[in-house]
């Protein structure tokens, strides 16, 4: 496998490696081109790179580049390395063959995709209330439980937050059920906490998960690009996950529609999100103290709409 390049028709041949998933001749590509070859992959169309990350997960090994899926530790680390897919210096949640495709083609694409944000709430009172490394050790623990959460259903870890993770829903990784795939990540993760021993259950998580269009490619300066998405999207996430009370899950209301759920199982509220003009039909849902069974969170109709500060 050292030094396989991917061509666009998925035929492996020997090479440098450097554009698994691009079909780019003779330099690089327009900006149109490069934006149309970024959207085959994100979309899941582009056999090279799905082949790549379908290798590599047959492979044992945690974490992973977030882009090929090489592994980074497990006894499968050895032959990432030797195959020019180790960890990037430059980022450590890719690999160096994908970073430097990254730096090769920059840019990116607009399509559909579903984002996950999982926050710890109270994180300043728990620091304040632990030693440094007891507080370490309970992010630490949350990060892997979250991690191996992700992993399971298709998602991207996107990156860590201090007090919390964000991952990335798309088709290349998720399939088209990115949505459903998304809503039941952030269910594993308030579940599996519940279980968890170590201190970990009295964490107080939130999840919050929102899908529609936003920009997924290479973002930052040339040393210091991450593969990342952007866009209200991703914002909305984003508070949604910064409004979630411990043990639930807020869903924008096209998130929970798009992953064909049918009618809500919680409550649906009418909120203003701050800094955005046009209300968000958010879904409310708590897990149980129980073997995770959920229950509407709150009252049993849709209260009036609320601005959220």
């Amino acid at each position: 496998m050292r030094g396989a390049r991917i061509t666009g028709r998925g035929r492996r041949r020997q090479g440098d490696g450097r554009d698994a998933g691009w079909r780019a001749r003779g330099g690089r590509l327009s900006e149109t081109a490069a934006s149309e070859q970024w959207r085959t992959i994100l979309s899941g169309d582009d056999p090279g790179l799905r082949w790549l990350r379908a290798t590599w997960r047959r492979v044992p090994g945690t974490p992973r580049c977030k882009v090929c899926a090489a592994p980074f530790q497990g006894p499968a680390r050895l032959l990432a390395r030797l195959a020019l897919h180790g960890r990037s210096p430059l980022n450590p949640l890719m690999c160096g063959m994908c970073m430097r495709a990254l730096r090769r083609h920059p840019g990116g694409a607009e399509i559909t995709g579903s984002v996950l944000f999982a926050d710890v709430r109270g994180s300043t009172g728990i620091a304040e209330r632990r030693p440094p490394a007891e507080y370490r050790r309970l992010l630490q623990g949350f990060y892997a439980l979250a991690t191996a959460a992700i992993e399971r259903r298709g998602g991207i870890l996107d990156k860590f937050l201090g007090d919390g993770v964000m991952a990335l829903y798309v088709p290349l990784t998720a399939g088209r059920g990115h949505a459903a795939q998304a809503i039941d990540t952030a269910r594993d993760i308030l579940g599996d906490l519940r279980r968890a021993g170590g201190g970990l259950a009295d964490l107080g998580v939130g999840c919050g998960v929102h899908t529609g269009e936003m920009f997924v490619g290479a973002l930052g300066t040339d040393d210091r690009l991450d593969f990342s998405a952007l866009g209200d999207t991703v914002n909305v996430a984003a508070r949604l996950g910064s409004l979630a009370e411990p043990g639930r899950l807020l869903a924008g209301l096209a998130a929970w529609e798009a992953a064909g759920r049918g009618a809500p199982e919680g409550v649906v509220r009418r909120q203003v999100v701050s800094g955005r003009d046009t209300p968000l039909d958010v879904v409310h849902l708590e897990l149980t103290p129980d073997a995770g069974s959920r229950v509407p969170a709150g009252a049993a109709g849709p209260p009036p709409a609320q601005p959220t500060r």
